[in-house]
């Protein structure tokens, strides 16, 4: 993230809010940006990720950025306890400029053991982030996305998070998140990031079974 230290001579500009007709084109762009890459192949992780790269993401290294780093090395510690039978965890990360401004996405694929070794629980995650993000986004168009309504809003200790339930239009699809996290915040100590983060994680579809029909 910026510091302001770092840009003394830019304070006052930076202390000015965007229009807010800026800030709903930022929120349309953020929200179309992982409609585009996260829907269409959701179902599957190959898919999945042949969706990103149609959507025009480039693979990059999580060690790119220090933050995405740190996500995805608390990812793959907390998919890969070793409590769970036959833990797996793959992803790649993606980058690309979302209205002119750098954007991470990651897709992942998790799976683990529950009772039956031949039948896997396996969950296909897509999430963007924008790491360099200084104020959370209207939720209107990720509702509009989804379906539903906001299922529950948190705002304390410098985090605004939404959670939506599974959307209508895409079955085997759990929960919407979006998160905000500002600098500073007491809870970036536990979560490693700050700024932006919209994500969903999919039940995968089987091989050779078919694509269920929408819940609506």
């Amino acid at each position: 993230m910026l510091r302001a230290a770092a840009l003394v001579g830019l304070a006052g500009l930076l202390a000015v809010p965007a229009p807010a007709h800026a800030q709903a084109d930022y929120a349309s762009a953020f929200t179309d940006a992982f409609a585009a890459a996260c829907v269409p192949g959701r179902l599957t992780y190959e898919a999945s990720l042949a969706a990103a790269r149609d959507a025009g993401w480039s693979t990059v290294s999580a060690q790119s950025h220090p933050e995405l780093a740190a996500i995805m090395a608390l990812a793959e510690e907390e998919a890969r306890d070793p409590e769970l039978e036959g833990a797996e965890f793959h992803y790649e990360a993606f980058l690309k400029a979302v209205a002119g401004l750098p954007h991470h996405l990651v897709v992942s694929r998790a799976s683990f053991v529950l009772d039956d070794p031949e039948d896997p629980w396996v969950f296909v995650g897509c999430h963007l982030y924008n790491l360099e993000a200084t104020a959370p986004i209207d939720p209107a168009p990720v509702t509009a996305l989804i379906g539903n309504p906001i299922s529950r809003t948190q705002t304390d200790q410098g985090v605004e998070s939404h959670v939506w339930g599974p959307p209508c239009p895409m079955p085997r699809t759990g929960d919407t998140y979006l998160n905000f996290v500002e600098e500073g915040s007491v809870v970036a100590d536990v979560l490693p990031f700050t700024g932006l983060a919209l994500n969903f994680s999919t039940s995968e579809l089987p091989a050779g079974e078919e694509e269920p029909e929408p819940y609506c």
